[in-house]
């Protein structure tokens, strides 16, 4: 038998291929590969930048770096986008390729991706972590951190909407903050209820972030060129209890550790400053970063300072001494956001290569990595229980798990998504964009809660529009009342009739009745008298021969003087 046969009879029966000893690229994945794949993936067309005709090739990887990881289909982004756990799904306009060759390739995959039967399999570069998710470090508190009684009228109201540069929840209650122009908007995230406005003079914030237990929000951001300054707020009474910092240049990433001593900032000079919250004075600085700092996020039992640049660098410090832990390499592209999950085991980053990666803490290793967004990755977070949500150029926001799967794709919004954050308090993501538009989604179904103004009116706008509302609905209310009442008239002169017809009718009823009872009555003396008749009748008969005897008597009578004459003459 030719080996050509031996391969498609191993191809066509998958049972064989898992029963091997080994599966190659040469003998089992490549015929595959070549009747799905090389269409695309070929020497002269190359789309995204992969080449997929040869094991080497295959091994270089593409444009977003390698595709396959020796030992775990799970970590191999190849087998992600085949088996449609990632986006794009391949091949393109299709459905999946059939499962006997989804799982000789992770077979494949899983065996350390041999070439040929003599190879040596390929050890896995990348560690085994436990991505179980340990509890929270940081307990609920016993008041939810809420605003109470802050001012509704807005600090300003342009008449076009800008580009929404942060949105952050509370960890422990249902509130959002977002930005807006000289001011950061909250909102209650079970129904989108304006709560309060906190006036932001320094400019527009490019971050928001709300502290570990929710009690303080964070805003950075300023002008550009100009000034920079970081503001925390206490979220009930939306007093300013610091101004951090004094930046040439507007603030771009910041974050306060969670004992809430210190304030982590960075932006355009490419350096990233710790403060004490306390006396405002800088602890420390750091400039390892090459280009702009555009993420910047303290653990969540505040040990590391992990730091992201627009070069792509991810770089991890101690927290409280800003010495150099770890540097995590991959990324080709700007870092949009980075966040810690709950437990501080995993640091999730995403880039405008339009991937995501997570990274374990204990040596820096990558332990994930999907491609979430065409385009390019602007933010993402980690929610209380795990997951993860993103948004990026394709302007839709995603909910994921942490291995990268897929939950949900919100609605597009009319431009480039560009921040996003989960409520954990009521499952709902809000997301905003380059247009203005800011809209609150339902995690569990996708259904829209409500759109978010970065823009509302001003109190005596907005005490016009309800004037007006009101106006409108009292017009309405006459409208319907004066239909009620003529509706109620009509039915009252309905009635009259009904009333007249109904005694109409009663009164014929009783002329009937009346009329029946004379004509029966009628009918009774008719009958009698005609009985009477009969009668009569029969004793006028009973009488006829006495009256016929008498005629005749009388008759003689009469001729007998005559007689009586004749015989005397």
């Amino acid at each position: 038998m030719s080996r050509h046969l031996t391969t498609l009879l191993i191809v066509l029966a998958p049972g064989a291929v898992l029963a091997a000893d080994k599966v190659t690229y040469d003998d089992h994945v490549q015929p595959i590969l070549r009747s799905r794949c090389f269409g695309c993936h070929n020497l002269d067309k190359k789309s995204g930048g992969l080449d997929m005709t040869s094991y080497t090739q295959l091994m270089q990887g593409g444009s977003s770096g390698a595709v396959v990881e020796p030992g775990d289909a799970s970590l191999s982004y190849l087998y992600l986008l085949v088996t449609h756990q990632s986006e794009p799904k391949m091949p393109p306009n299709g459905g999946k390729i059939p499962q006997k060759e989804l799982d000789t390739i992770k077979a494949w995959i899983d065996g350390g991706l041999l070439e040929t039967m003599t190879s040596k399999a390929k050890v896995p570069d990348k560690p085994k972590v436990d991505l179980s998710l340990a509890a929270a470090p940081t307990a609920r508190p016993e008041t939810p951190p809420l605003p109470w009684r802050l001012s509704l009228d807005p600090v300003v109201h342009t008449e076009r909407l800008e580009a929404v540069t942060a949105i952050a929840t509370n960890p422990w209650s249902s509130l959002a903050a977002v930005a807006g122009q000289h001011q950061v908007l909250l909102y209650d995230t079970k129904a989108g209820k304006l709560l309060g406005v906190l006036p932001f003079p320094e400019g527009r914030a490019q971050v928001l972030r709300f502290s570990r237990n929710g009690s303080l929000l964070l805003a950075g951001g300023g002008q550009g060129a100009l000034e920079g300054k970081v503001v925390l707020w206490n979220v009930r009474t939306g007093e300013r209890v610091a101004e951090i910092g004094d930046e040439y240049d507007e603030v771009l990433s910041a974050d306060v550790s969670p004992d809430q001593r210190l304030v982590a900032l960075g932006g355009p000079n490419r350096i990233v400053r710790v403060f004490s919250v306390a006396t405002g004075e800088k602890v420390y600085e750091i400039k390892k970063h090459t280009e702009w700092v555009t993420a910047v996020a303290f653990s969540p039992d505040g040990v590391l300072l992990a730091t992201g640049d627009r070069n792509g660098g991810v770089h991890v410090w101690e927290g409280m001494t800003g010495r150099e832990y770890l540097t995590l390499s991959g990324h080709k592209g700007e870092i949009g956001d980075l966040s810690f999950r709950i437990d501080g085991n995993l640091l999730a980053t995403g880039s405008q290569d339009g991937t995501v990666k997570l990274w374990e803490m204990e040596n820096g290793g990558n332990v994930k990595s999907w491609n979430a967004h065409g385009g390019g990755v602007a933010d993402i977070e980690f929610a209380r229980d795990g997951r993860l949500v993103s948004c990026g150029r394709d302007k839709t926001a995603k909910l994921w798990d942490q291995e990268g799967k897929q939950q949900r794709a919100f609605p597009a919004l009319p431009d480039i998504a560009l921040r996003v954050s989960h409520c954990d308090e009521t499952n709902h993501v809000i997301a905003g964009d380059w247009s203005g538009r800011v809209t609150m989604w339902n995690a569990a179904d996708g259904a829209v809660v409500a759109d978010l103004s970065v823009n509302p009116p001003e109190l005596e706008e907005r005490k016009k529009q309800v004037e007006q509302a009101l106006a409108a609905a009292s017009a309405e209310f006459a409208k319907l009342d004066a239909a009620a009442k003529a509706t109620e008239a009509e039915a009252a002169k309905q009635a009259a009739a009904m009333t007249a017809a109904n005694q109409t009718v009663a009164a014929s009823t009783k002329a009937i009745t009346d009329g029946t009872n004379a004509a029966n009555a009628a009918k009774t003396k008719i009958a009698q008298q005609t009985a009477a008749k009969e009668t009569a009748t029969k004793g006028m008969a009973a009488v006829q021969p006495v009256v016929t005897l008498l005629s005749e008597a009388s008759g003689k009578l009469a001729e007998a003087p005559g007689k009586a004459a004749n015989d005397e003459a």
